[in-house]
């Protein structure tokens, strides 16, 4: 390239370029707009629905196991007279872990019902309405 047309190509390029122009001291570029403050709502109800949903599925895994050793046991007893009592036992706490495991599985899912699907509480739930147009009592959840 030419250096006569190098020179007049920078000329160009040098007098389109933005000039930055000097702003006030202390004003910035957009109006801030600050955010709303959402309101912080607790969760301590949902946090503790889930540990103890938890426990009682951590506590079946120990009832059930001591289920299947009673029933071994039952499996294993020549006695007549014990054979109902064992058998009774092993039930008993096959019932008890089973019901320790729904239980938690039950009490796991609200804590996520509550944590994440429940709407915040807004005034109360129960509300007495007297209008021709609307239901007398409501109950909100």
């Amino acid at each position: 390239m030419r250096p006569r047309l190098a020179a007049v190509l920078l000329a160009v390029l040098v007098a389109g370029a933005p000039v930055p122009v000097a702003r006030a001291q202390s004003e910035p570029p957009f109006e801030v707009v600050p955010r709303p403050a959402e309101p912080h709502h607790s969760h301590r109800l949902s946090w503790i629905t889930a540990v103890v949903g938890v426990g009682l599925i951590a506590g079946s895994f120990p009832l059930a196991t001591e289920a299947d050793r009673r029933y071994t046991a039952y499996l294993a007893e020549t006695d007549v007279t014990q054979i109902d009592a064992r058998y009774d036992a092993t039930r008993r706490m096959d019932y008890m872990a089973s019901g320790a495991l729904l239980a938690g599985e039950g009490l796991l899912v609200t804590s996520v019902w509550l944590r994440f699907l429940h709407p915040p509480h807004e005034g109360n739930r129960l509300a007495l309405e007297v209008e021709p147009a609307r239901c007398a009592v409501s109950l909100r959840f």
